[in-house]
C-alpha cells in the first residue's frame, strides 16, 4: 500500500474507528487493531500511531468519550465509554452549566461524571437540597427545588401572577421549562424559567404528589418542530424493536427475510437525527432524499473542523 496520505477520506475513517470501538465494548481495541481498521497509510507504524492519536483526540475534543485504559510503557488501548453526546451537540455551554447545576440543586452529585465533561458551575452559584435560599433567586434554581420539595411556585409570567403545582424541569427549544398544573386552571403548562420574575415558594409539600407525566409529554420525538415528512429506515430484524423504540412507531412495515423497513413520521427533525446517531449502525436511513442529504450535511458540519 502507499505511503505518506490517508487512503480514507476523514469522515469515514472516524465514523469506522467509532463503529470498530462501540462493537468492541467493553473490552476496547489495542492501537494496532485502530490503525488498521483506519488504513491510514502511513510511511511506518509511528507514523500511524500519531495519526490514530490525532483522529482520538479530535474525536474526544466533539463529545466522544474515547480513553486509553493501558498502563504506563505500554502499547495503547482504547475504549469508548457510553455517553450521550446529545448534551454537548445540541446545548450552548451556558446551557450545559444550568444542566449540571439543575442536577446538584436535585441532589444528583454524580452527574456531571456520568454525561462527561460538561463545564461545572461556580461553586457559590449553587443551591444544594436543604440549604437556604439566595436572596435574590435564580428562576430555574427556584424551580428545580420546588419540583424536589414539592413547594406551590408563584411568580409573574406574561404580565399575569401565576400559582403552579410544578411536575419537573427540562430543557428545551427557548431555554429551561418549568412542567406544572397552574391552579384553577385545566390543562397542565409549559414556562420558560428565564421569562418568570418574581418568583415565590411556599412551604415544601403544599405541591402535594406528582402527577402522572405521558411518555409523549416529554418525549422530544413526539414534538411537532418541522413539517411531517415520512422517513424510510432499514435495520435488522433483531433490532427492529429498539429501533421503534428510539425512532417511534412506525406507519409502515416491510420485511424481507431479515431486512426490515420502518416508514417513520417524523415532526421534529433535530430529535430524529440524534437518535439516529446514539443507533449507529443498528438503523440506516434510505429515504427520502432530502433528509439522507440533511443527515450527511449535518455529519460532515461535526467532522469539517477536522479536516
Amino acid at each position: 500500500m502507499p505511503g505518506g496520505r490517508d487512503q480514507l477520506g476523514p469522515l469515514e475513517r472516524l465514523t469506522r474507528l467509532l463503529l470498530a470501538l462501540e462493537s468492541a465494548e467493553p473490552a476496547g481495541l489495542p492501537a494496532d487493531r485502530l490503525v488498521a481498521i483506519g488504513q491510514y497509510g502511513a510511511g511506518d507504524a509511528y507514523d500511524a500511531q500519531r495519526q490514530l492519536s490525532r483522529d482520538v483526540t479530535a474525536l474526544t475534543t466533539i463529545g466522544w468519550d474515547i480513553r486509553n485504559v493501558a498502563g504506563p510503557g505500554v502499547d495503547a488501548h482504547y475504549r469508548l465509554y457510553a455517553r450521550d453526546t446529545r448534551l454537548r451537540v445540541q446545548l450552548t455551554p451556558e446551557q450545559q452549566v444550568e444542566l449540571v447545576r439543575a442536577a446538584l440543586v436535585a441532589g444528583d452529585a454524580g452527574f456531571r461524571e456520568r454525561l462527561g465533561d460538561l463545564p461545572a458551575p461556580a461553586d457559590d452559584d449553587l443551591v444544594r437540597s436543604g440549604e437556604p435560599r439566595r436572596t435574590e433567586p435564580d428562576p430555574l434554581t427556584e424551580a428545580a427545588y420546588a419540583v424536589e420539595q414539592r413547594c406551590v411556585i408563584r411568580f409573574t409570567y406574561k404580565g399575569r401572577p401565576r400559582v403552579v403545582r410544578p411536575q419537573l424541569v427540562r430543557p428545551g427549544a427557548s431555554g429551561w421549562y418549568l412542567y406544572g398544573h397552574e391552579i384553577d386552571v385545566p390543562e397542565m403548562k409549559w414556562f420558560v424559567t428565564h421569562r418568570m420574575s418574581g418568583v415565590a415558594l411556599d412551604a415544601p409539600g403544599t405541591a402535594g404528589p406528582l402527577r402522572e407525566v405521558t411518555a409523549a409529554d416529554l418525549n422530544p420525538i413526539t414534538w411537532t418542530r418541522d413539517p411531517r415528512v415520512d422517513v424510510v429506515v432499514e435495520t435488522a430484524a433483531e433490532h427492529e424493536t429498539q429501533v421503534t423504540a428510539m425512532l417511534g412507531e412506525p406507519s409502515m412495515r416491510a420485511a424481507d427475510g431479515d431486512v426490515v423497513r420502518l416508514t417513520v413520521p417524523v415532526t421534529n427533525r433535530t430529535a430524529f437525527r440524534a437518535r439516529l446517531y446514539e443507533l449507529g449502525r443498528r438503523a440506516r436511513v434510505v429515504a427520502p432524499p432530502e433528509v439522507v442529504d440533511e443527515i450527511v450535511a449535518d455529519l460532515r458540519r461535526f467532522v469539517s473542523p477536522l479536516r
